[in-house]
């Protein structure tokens, strides 16, 4: 067994789920470390309800080959972190039900992959503000160390410059 945190965990994980990627069909996948990803595309339709439909019937299709080759391999799936995310333009979602090994999985408007929180309308707005908030947390702390720090960190800088101009004068004039 090993540990979930391991560094040799993820490069495991790839090498014996490579062949996932395959059995999935002309979806698109990515693992990345011990994560697996599935976009699930659906036919361009009139009605959204086929839409729906089909994208219920591929997902569970697809939830249950990730289920069945997880068993093949004696490694589990969190159910915890297993959800399920719909991008769309429309104002209202509609519901998609899909399913692995006869559970219901969660359908999410946001998740976090990779660094990214992208939301049900492809926005990566989260993202942007996440990232605005710690840049100014970030320029609080050094407004903060430059009131506090700065001045006597600069005048032992301009001290040892100095200390090593007289040694390299002084070694200049002996020679």
């Amino acid at each position: 067994m090993i540990a979930e945190r391991s560094s040799l965990s993820p490069y495991l994980f790839i090498v014996y789920h490579s062949d996932l990627v395959t059995c999935l069909g002309a979806f698109s996948s990515h693992i990345f470390a011990d994560d697996l990803n599935v976009l699930i595309f659906p036919p361009i339709c009139r009605g959204v309800k086929s839409i729906i439909k089909f994208l219920e019937e591929e997902g569970t299709k697809i939830c249950n080959k990730i289920a069945y080759d997880s068993k093949k391999w004696k490694q589990s799936v969190n159910f915890s972190k297993t959800v399920v995310q719909v991008f769309h333009s429309q104002v209202q979602s509609s519901v998609v039900d899909i399913y692995m090994e006869g559970k219901k999985l969660e359908v999410v408007k946001e998740f976090k992959y990779l660094g990214l929180a992208w939301t049900n309308k492809m926005s990566l707005k989260p993202t942007i503000d996440k990232t605005l908030e710690n840049i100014q947390g970030t320029f609080s702390k050094l407004r903060w160390m430059k009131r506090e720090t700065i001045p006597g960190f600069t005048v032992l800088i301009c001290i040892g410059w100095f200390q090593l101009s007289y040694d390299i004068i002084n070694q200049t004039q002996a020679q």
